[in-house]
């Protein structure tokens, strides 16, 4: 398909800007996508700030990882043919990302979308939500969690698929505001970090309820103190630093003589690892395995809110956005 389409493109490492580029041709394996949604997760900011994502280069590139849209040519092969003409979401590192009008992606990380899920609904169908279904894979034989990242979007992801699961999940919130929003969503657990009683009441709850695993964002001395009240033999996966502090205040007896560990945790979206390593450890069928049950759910557990619609001409804008921003391409 020859032409130009509308993107937002990075020329070197300061700036971006909206720019007629030449529409990307497919490679063997590869599908052209004509783009209608695309996400700005923290995983993009990330690579927005600089970071290196896997192979994605850093320049001359069209940012953007996820999205949605319609298929509309094949670089060849059979998947790629199959392809055409489907509504699919996808994720991508390749140099053409989501953040332009069309977007070239593996056609192994590619989607089909129902018919009853929008391209709006469907665009954010691969990053949180299978970080979700990693970070469970992670239990194990647990029976419990506490999670400090509740409020965020994968937060209350993880909070909807784990209680559906019937994992007790203890949610750890800052305020009234917060808390409320939790209980609207249907959390049963809610402690606020900022109560005079919380070490008291997390002590206790996490020992009643077995929460052994910590899903931690924040970092600093918050795990730290958190961890410290979890039972013997709990561990923690930090998958953010948000805090942007070190880990002061950990007992190194808690460690030793409790059995409790931390572990970075590398397969998640917030660090910058790449997201594709995690596909690539699964071969096709689990994939499609994962993605069914994610885009069965994409409107229950795995539904994104609240979000707020932005064009690519108000992009800059879209980056502040308190609440979860997606593009309208």
């Amino acid at each position: 398909m020859n032409g130009m389409m509308k993107s937002l493109y990075i020329e070197d490492n300061v700036s971006i800007n909206l720019k007629d580029i030449p529409i990307p041709q497919p490679s063997n394996g590869q599908v052209l996508i004509k783009v209608e949604y695309a996400p700005i997760n923290p995983f993009d900011k990330e690579f927005l700030n600089g970071y290196k994502i896997n192979q994605k280069q850093l320049v001359s590139t069209v940012p953007g990882f996820e999205g949605s849209g319609t298929v509309i040519a094949s670089g060849g092969g059979l998947l790629g043919w199959q392809l055409k003409g489907n509504r699919v979401a996808f994720y991508t590192e390749h140099q053409f990302g989501a953040y332009g009008q069309y977007a070239i992606a593996d056609v192994n990380y590619c989607a089909e979308l129902p018919k009853n899920i929008t391209f709006q609904e469907g665009c954010c169908s691969f990053i949180n939500p299978m970080s979700v279904l990693m970070m469970y894979q992670l239990l194990g034989n647990a029976s419990g969690i506490v999670s400090t990242g509740a409020c965020t979007n994968i937060g209350r992801m993880l909070m909807r698929y784990c209680q559906s699961k019937g994992i007790n999940v203890i949610n750890i919130v800052k305020s009234q505001g917060e808390e409320k929003l939790l209980k609207d969503e249907g959390a049963k657990l809610i402690l606020n970090i900022n109560q005079e009683d919380f070490d008291e009441k997390l002590k206790l709850m996490s020992s009643s309820y077995n929460t052994t695993v910590l899903f931690d964002s924040i970092g600093g001395d918050q795990l730290s103190r958190i961890l410290n009240l979890m039972p013997n033999n709990s561990r923690t996966y930090l998958y953010a630093n948000y805090s942007k502090k070190s880990l002061d205040g950990i007992y190194s007896a808690n460690l030793m003589y409790q059995n409790k560990k931390i572990f970075g945790q590398l397969l998640l979206i917030f660090n910058r690892f790449s997201f594709v390593d995690i596909l690539q450890s699964k071969n096709i069928i689990q994939l499609k395995l994962m993605m069914k049950e994610i885009l069965n759910n994409i409107q229950g557990c795995f539904k994104t809110l609240p979000t707020q619609i932005f064009s690519l001409e108000e992009f800059e804008k879209a980056l502040e956005s308190k609440e979860k921003a997606i593009l309208k391409i």
